[in-house]
């Protein structure tokens, strides 16, 4: 039932979001992802039960004392405690890299996905395709499931302040809010 006129058409249609991508979005995105939501968050679990379980079991097998068994494991801890920050920022300059060359974009999300140009360069994406997302203070980000992809829209790069609760809606709608 239509009780707003023409409104309730245009906020089910699809939202627009027109900004500069920046590399610290996708930097925060990628962290938040890690860090803050359970896919996320399961990763780094298993990440964890991996590296004590592989440097335990191999001085395990080869005889090792029990303190130099310790000193393994904690010298893999520290491996990945100061690899992982520089993994989560590789993976945010890759992701923000395949923005970057689209400068200024324009992203139109609809029911059935959504689509970004910018420069000469234009892209549509499949809901399926991302099946997760995610919303900060600053941005929605859409995440892929088994990749490290990851979308960031800007939520300062909405037309109207209410295209940030369209938007919402319309992502509610089609993918899982993680």
């Amino acid at each position: 039932m239509n009780m707003g006129g023409g409104r309730v058409q245009q906020s089910t249609g699809q939202v627009t979001f027109v900004y500069e991508p920046t590399r610290a979005d996708y930097a925060k995105a990628v962290r938040r992802f890690t860090f803050g939501t359970w896919p996320g968050l399961r990763g780094q679990v298993f990440l964890a039960l991996f590296t004590l379980a592989l440097s335990w079991t191999l001085p395990t097998l080869k005889g090792f004392s029990p303190t130099a068994t310790a000193f393994v494991m904690a010298c893999a801890v520290v491996a990945v405690l100061v690899t992982l920050p520089r993994v989560l920022a590789r993976v945010a300059r890759e992701q923000y890299a395949d923005v970057e060359e689209y400068g200024a974009c324009r992203t139109v999300v609809r029911e059935d996905g959504l689509t970004t140009t910018g420069g000469e360069l234009s892209s549509a994406i499949e809901w399926r395709v991302f099946p997760w997302y995610f919303e900060t203070d600053e941005f929605f980000a859409i995440k892929t499931k088994n990749t490290r992809g990851v979308f960031v829209l800007p939520k300062r790069g909405a037309q109207d302040p209410a295209d940030v609760d369209r938007l919402r809606a319309l992502l509610d709608r089609n993918l899982r809010r993680i």
